[in-house]
């Protein structure tokens, strides 16, 4: 397993801190099961600890906003590194998504 979360309840909203690599779906298997427990649907993936993704990871937080504004919440991205950024422009994520520079401001978000 090339990747690793900690789900952190603040504020209003669930941290999830990502740590590692997603390079296939066998990494998401952790996430999906751990996402399908969610109670709160104000989602901040921190991507301070991502180092790398593939079409499976940005699927996976794609379908995780889905799911989160059918339970009328929201999700949001913070802290992501050069290459996650680089990432999120050639994606045109930054359409879709909130990204905040910390993490702070992205919980900020849901504390408005």
């Amino acid at each position: 397993m090339s990747i690793q979360l900690k789900l952190t309840n603040v504020a209003n909203s669930i941290v999830i801190a990502l740590e590692g690599r997603i390079l296939s779906d066998l990494d998401l298997d952790v996430l999906k099961e751990q996402t399908s427990q969610l109670a709160a649907w104000n989602v901040i993936f921190d991507l301070s600890g991502l180092t790398h993704t593939n079409s499976s990871g940005i699927a996976f937080i794609i379908k995780t906003m889905t799911r989160a504004r059918i339970n009328n919440g929201d999700v949001v991205l913070a802290n992501p590194n050069e290459g996650i950024k680089k990432l999120i422009e050639i994606s045109k994520l930054y359409e879709v998504f909130s990204i905040y520079p910390s993490l702070q401001e992205a919980i900020n978000h849901f504390n408005k």
